[in-house]
């Protein structure tokens, strides 16, 4: 299904709920490694929610045409996302 429903995103867009369902491991562990590594002024929970929020966007901007897969975007988008979460707390 994983694949399927990745691969479906641009012919038949899916509900975000399925997707961010479908991401989750991948924010979780991103979330995780951020928080562990020195970013304790963060929560994990506020982690996640930026990945989220990096998720969505990635889902309304991701571009076919550029030949990268939606997986590969989505998940630097993610942790763009986080990032940019923690430089607003102007930890680094």
């Amino acid at each position: 299904m994983k694949k399927k429903l990745i691969n479906q995103i641009f012919l038949e867009k899916p509900p975000l709920e399925e997707l961010i369902e479908e991401f989750l491991p991948i924010i979780n562990y991103w979330a995780n490694r951020y928080a562990y590594y020195g970013m304790p002024v963060i929560s994990k929970e506020d982690l996640i929610s930026a990945g989220i929020i990096g998720l969505i966007e990635a889902y309304h901007r991701y571009d076919p045409s550029k030949n990268v897969k939606f997986k590969t975007y989505a998940e630097f988008r993610i942790k763009g996302s986080m990032l940019d979460e923690i430089r607003k707390l102007d930890i680094i």
